[in-house]
């Protein structure tokens, strides 16, 4: 008799990370696609000409959960105009599809429930080897970019909350907030 495998579970974790040091840095330029068409192969006539990014890096120090403080953390946010299709992205963007590209659907108590294929997460949190320490590389919208950079002049003690989705060997961001309260006291 042969048992069925059943897949992991995914393990969730809510990290509180106190910042400790903020870097920022503003650009803007000619979308360089124009000038160079070998690196244009997803530029479409929508895109804008002048692309303007904003890039913020957090270092800190990890206070929640337990098993985890003390380790460090540096997380970079990218705000650019030039990804709207990431930006612009809807729920309906991922509902699931079948072989021939029609929407599926699943019944749930007499009603016709989208199935979805989500995105594994918004970014990875890469540990480093050997080290208590962890990176994170996260693309945001350009609004979300500048008001975190609102909130680093405010002069005030600054958290980062993670939602941290662990599926396999994979940590995944599933949801990011810069607070001026410590998000392990929520």
């Amino acid at each position: 008799m042969s048992r069925r495998k059943h897949p992991p579970e995914d393990k969730h974790t809510h990290l509180a990370i106190k910042v400790d040091h903020c870097e920022a840095s503003l650009e803007t330029r000619i979308e360089p696609g124009i000038y160079q068409p070998q690196y244009a192969w997803d530029l479409d006539n929508d895109s804008p000409l002048y692309r303007t990014t904003v890039e913020l890096t957090f270092g800190g120090v990890a206070t929640y959960p337990d098993r985890r403080a003390g380790e460090a953390y540096e997380l970079t946010i990218y705000g650019s105009h030039s990804d709207l299709r990431r930006s612009a992205a809807m729920v309906k963007d991922v509902q699931a599809r079948d072989g021939r590209g029609s929407l599926k659907f699943r019944s749930y108590r007499g009603k016709q429930i989208p199935i979805y294929d989500p995105p594994s997460g918004m970014g990875l949190i890469d540990k480093v080897r050997g080290e208590p320490r962890w990176t994170a590389w996260l693309p945001v919208s350009p609004r979300f970019a500048s008001d975190a950079l609102a909130l680093v002049n405010s002069g005030r003690s600054l958290f980062l909350g993670i939602h941290e989705r662990q599926s396999n060997r994979a940590h995944w961001i599933q949801g990011l907030s810069l607070r001026t309260t410590d998000p392990a006291e929520d």
